[in-house]
C-alpha cells in the first residue's frame, strides 16, 4: 500500500478496540487489522453465536492448544473476530483489587493513575463505588434479572456455609463472600468490545478497518520497523504507518514479534493463567428442568474464599457453571506463583502452561483446600450428588488428582511483561525495547496475574496506553 498511517493497531480485541477508537477521537490516522471478520456496526447481522451470553461460540477461534502440565494438552480457546474474546466470553465485569495492580510497581501504572480512567471504560448500573459510570461498555448485576436455579441455589449454600453476601464482586471488602457478578449484557446482548468502543467511531475518514487480514511479520531496520507485512485471502500487503500497535493478544503479540526475528530471551515467557479444576454433578430425582436446560446462562455468581495457603484475605473464585445439561463447580487459585512460555517450533505456536512446575508447586495447596470448600458448599445441595471421579479419590490423591484435571480460568497474561528488569519486554510507556515505533498493549504486559476476569484490565490498558501512544 501507498498509503501511510500515523498508527497501526494490530488486533481488535478489548485493548485493541479501546486503542483505535482513543487514537481516532484524538485526530490520528488509524489502520486496524484483524484477522477475523468484522459484521460492522451492531445489528441483527451480527451472528447470533457472538450476540447471545448464552452461547460459546467456536466458529471464530484460533483453533490453538497448551499444554496445561507435562503431556497434559487441551484446547485453548482465542476468538478472531472484531470484538476478540469479548465477543466470546462469559461477560464477567470484574475489577482486581487495586492491591493486586499496585504490586506491579509500574511507574505511571498505579491503581491511582489508573482508576480514573475506569469512568471511561465502565457504565456500571448499580455496584460498588470502584465501578465506572460514563463509560461506553455498559454492566449491570445479574441480580437485575433472574438468577438461574442452579446459581441461585449456590449462593444460597454459600451463605448457609457462613460466607457473606457480597453487593459486589469487586467491593474490596469484607475479603470473601459470594455474589452476582456485573455482566456486559445489554438488552440480552453479550455487548462486546467493538459495540461499545468502535461503533461510536465508525465512519470516520481517520479509521480504516482491514478485516480478515492477518499480521505475519513486523519488517524491522536499524531498530525501527519499516511496514507491517499481512495476508489477506490469497494476497499479502504491506501496510505503512509512523508506529505500530501490537494488541494482538498474549500468543498473537509474542508470536508476531518471534516471527519479526525479536528473539529476546524475555520474548513468550512469564505466562500465566489462574490454574483451577472442576467438580461434575447431575440432577437428583425431583430436581428442577431448568437444571437440564442447555439454554441458560452459564455462569452467573463467584464466591471469593480463603484458601489458608497465601496471606490474602481472599486468593480462590469458586463458582457454579452450566452448559449443555451438564452441572459444574469450578474452583480457580486466584494468586498463582505457576509461570509458563510460549514460542515457536517448526513455526507453529507452543503454548506451555507448566501448571505447577517449580514454585507453582505450591499452588496445589490452594486447590486442594478449594476443592474442600467446594464440596461443603455442595453438600447442602438438596437436588444434585457429586458425579465427578474426584469424589471417590482418597484425601492423599487428590493432589494427583488435581494435576491431571487441571484446566485453565481463560485469563492468560504475563508474555510480553511491562517492566524495568531482564524480565520486561516494554518499558513504562508500552515501547518493546529497541524498537523505536514498537508498543505492545494487551494482556502480554501484566507483569503479574490479578485476583480478577481479566477483560475489563485489558480495556484500562488500552485506555492507558493511548494516553502514552498518542502523547
Amino acid at each position: 500500500m501507498t498509503e501511510t498511517f500515523d498508527l497501526a493497531v494490530i488486533g481488535a480485541g478489548s485493548s485493541g478496540c479501546v486503542v483505535a477508537s482513543e487514537l481516532v477521537r484524538a485526530g490520528r490516522k488509524v489502520a486496524l487489522v484483524e484477522a477475523g471478520p468484522d459484521y460492522g456496526r451492531f445489528s441483527r447481522r451480527w451472528p447470533r453465536d457472538v450476540r447471545d451470553p448464552r452461547r460459546r461460540t467456536d466458529r471464530h477461534d484460533w483453533g490453538l492448544e497448551a499444554e496445561l502440565t507435562r503431556g497434559e494438552t487441551t484446547a485453548e480457546p482465542r476468538a478472531r473476530v472484531i470484538g476478540g474474546c469479548s465477543a466470546h466470553n462469559e461477560c464477567a465485569a470484574v475489577w482486581p483489587p487495586r492491591e493486586d495492580i499496585d504490586a506491579w510497581r509500574v511507574s505511571g501504572w498505579s491503581s491511582a493513575e489508573l482508576w480514573p480512567l475506569v469512568d471511561r471504560v465502565e457504565g456500571a448500573r448499580g455496584g460498588s463505588a470502584i465501578r465506572g459510570r460514563h463509560g461506553p461498555l455498559v454492566t449491570a448485576p445479574w441480580t437485575d434479572g433472574p438468577l438461574t436455579a442452579w446459581q441461585s441455589a449456590f449462593v444460597d449454600a454459600a451463605v448457609a456455609s457462613g460466607y457473606d453476601r457480597l453487593d459486589d464482586v469487586s467491593s474490596p471488602a469484607p475479603a470473601t463472600g459470594v455474589a452476582p457478578f456485573h455482566a456486559n449484557v445489554r438488552d440480552g446482548v453479550r455487548w462486546n468490545a467493538a459495540f461499545a468502543f468502535l461503533d461510536p467511531v465508525r465512519g470516520r475518514k481517520e479509521l480504516s478497518i482491514f478485516a480478515g487480514t492477518e499480521a505475519l511479520k513486523l519488517e524491522m531496520r536499524s531498530g525501527r520497523v519499516d511496514a507491517l507485512l499481512c495476508r489477506r485471502g490469497r494476497k499479502q500487503l504491506r501496510i505503512l504507518a509512523d508506529a505500530y500497535v501490537l494488541c494482538a493478544g498474549v500468543y498473537g503479540s509474542p508470536l508476531l514479534l518471534l516471527r519479526s526475528g525479536l528473539h529476546w530471551r524475555a520474548v513468550g515467557r512469564g505466562l500465566q493463567d489462574h490454574p483451577g479444576v472442576a467438580l461434575t454433578f447431575d440432577r437428583a430425582p425431583g430436581a428442577p428442568r431448568e437444571l437440564g436446560s442447555p439454554n441458560v446462562y452459564r455462569s452467573q455468581v463467584v464466591l471469593r474464599a480463603s484458601s489458608g495457603a497465601s496471606l490474602l484475605g481472599w486468593d480462590l473464585h469458586v463458582l457454579p457453571y452450566q452448559a449443555d445439561g451438564e452441572l459444574l463447580v469450578f474452583v480457580f487459585f486466584m494468586a498463582p506463583s505457576s509461570r509458563g512460555v510460549v514460542d515457536l517450533r517448526d513455526g507453529r505456536p507452543r503454548i506451555r502452561f507448566r501448571f505447577f512446575a517449580g514454585e507453582g508447586a505450591v499452588d496445589l495447596d490452594a486447590l486442594e483446600a478449594g476443592v474442600g470448600i467446594a464440596r461443603e458448599i455442595a453438600g447442602r445441595l438438596s437436588f444434585v450428588r457429586v458425579v465427578d471421579p474426584s469424589s471417590s479419590v482418597r484425601a492423599r490423591s487428590i493432589r494427583r488428582w488435581i494435576r491431571e484435571n487441571v484446566t485453565g480460568y481463560a485469563h492468560a497474561t504475563g508474555t510480553c511483561r511491562i517492566g524495568t528488569g531482564p524480565e520486561g519486554v516494554v518499558d513504562a510507556r508500552t515501547q518493546v525495547r529497541g524498537l523505536a515505533n514498537v508498543h505492545v498493549v494487551d494482556a502480554s504486559i501484566i507483569p503479574r496475574i490479578p485476583r480478577a476476569n481479566t477483560n475489563l484490565l485489558c480495556m484500562l490498558i488500552g485506555m492507558r496506553a493511548a494516553q502514552l501512544v498518542g502523547s
